[in-house]
């Protein structure tokens, strides 16, 4: 039976708790300031793969190691580049997921069987304090079945999942919204696979120019990094994209439609949601916006296609994709 505990910060005794669970092969759902992670022991292979069960996740996604710091992540790599070390003191802490060359130590279940590794060192205290309490790293994409919402808020974490993980942490929302932004740099430029909070505009000014991947990744292949899959971060109403101002026809469905700066004329039983056009306020809010939405029984969600601009790549990019017709 699943626990779920609220923690009080990092010097929370519950932490010691969590992390011999984890040391044990367990699973523990924590927060950490993009998403809720599901958390395992990433040098244990049994444990990661618990993880892929957990959340009905393809093998050909691999997950995301978190590490407390730069020092724990060369352990981690074939090679630490300078390119390397420069992002981690500039960005880590933070929502910034480096792909670079695995070590022997990193287990194949977490790379999906490929060469290289995600790793990310969050900013979220708790998160931070679980990591070092464990002293491994943790293997932990987001807390929930796999395509659909990410959570960020404990609730989100126990309505997805049940009881697979063994212990929740609940340490309030989070506070950006979207996953992080991964950026993969064993290629011959620094390419983002993810975009997220941190944008290519601030990583130019240590990289130069940045490429932007914007395809769809193949399922039954092995994928980079998560999150690269045509359908991903869908609620369970059927999510469809709009042009702005579009409205909607009177209809029988529950049908919620979400604008941004200004909403059209709408049908009488049509909710109307207006967001505003602040790309960092429209992230931060977003999941949490369309569980309450999945939470109230909506049949159907129009959401306007966001604005042009940098600033609004990852809203765009989640959009799209939960947007995207199911996979089989």
């Amino acid at each position: 039976m699943t626990r779920l505990v609220r923690i009080e910060g990092p010097g929370d005794p519950l932490l010691l708790e969590a992390a011999a669970l984890l040391r044990s092969g367990g699973l523990v759902a924590f927060p950490t300031e993009t998403v809720y992670g599901l958390g395992a022991d990433g040098l244990n292979p049994e444990a990661v793969a618990r993880i892929y069960a957990a959340k009905g996740r393809p093998s050909t996604s691999p997950v995301i190691l978190h590490v407390a710091g730069a020092e724990a992540a060369r352990d981690l790599v074939a090679q630490w580049s300078a390119e390397a070390q420069a992002l981690a003191d500039r960005f880590w802490p933070g929502p910034l997921t480096l792909v670079l060359p695995a070590s022997d130590l990193v287990p194949a279940i977490v790379r999906a069987g490929g060469p290289t590794v995600a790793l990310r060192c969050p900013a979220h205290p708790v998160a931070l304090a679980l990591i070092r309490a464990t002293g491994r790293p943790l293997a932990a994409p987001s807390a929930n079945r796999s395509q659909h919402l990410s959570p960020t808020c404990a609730a989100h974490v126990a309505s997805s999942l049940g009881d697979a993980p063994d212990l929740i942490l609940d340490g309030g929302p989070t506070t950006e919204g979207l996953e992080s932004t991964i950026l993969d740099l064993t290629g011959p430029r620094p390419r983002i696979l993810r975009p997220g909070p941190v944008t290519p505009a601030d990583l130019a000014g240590l990289l130069g120019p940045v490429e932007v991947w914007a395809g769809t990744a193949d399922p039954t292949l092995r994928q980079q990094a998560p999150g690269m899959q045509a359908r991903h971060y869908a609620p369970r109403a059927e999510l469809r994209l709009v042009p702005p101002g579009a409205g909607v026809a009177s209809t029988s469905e529950r049908v919620a439609y979400v604008g941004f700066g200004v909403l059209p004329t709408l049908p009488e039983g049509v909710r109307g949601i207006l967001l505003p056009l602040e790309a960092e306020a429209v992230a931060v809010r977003l999941y949490a916006l369309l569980h309450d939405l999945d939470a109230a029984g909506f049949d159907r969600i129009l959401v306007e296609h966001p604005p042009a601009g940098e600033a609004w790549l990852a809203v765009r990019d989640r959009l799209g994709r939960a947007s995207a017709k199911e996979q089989p």
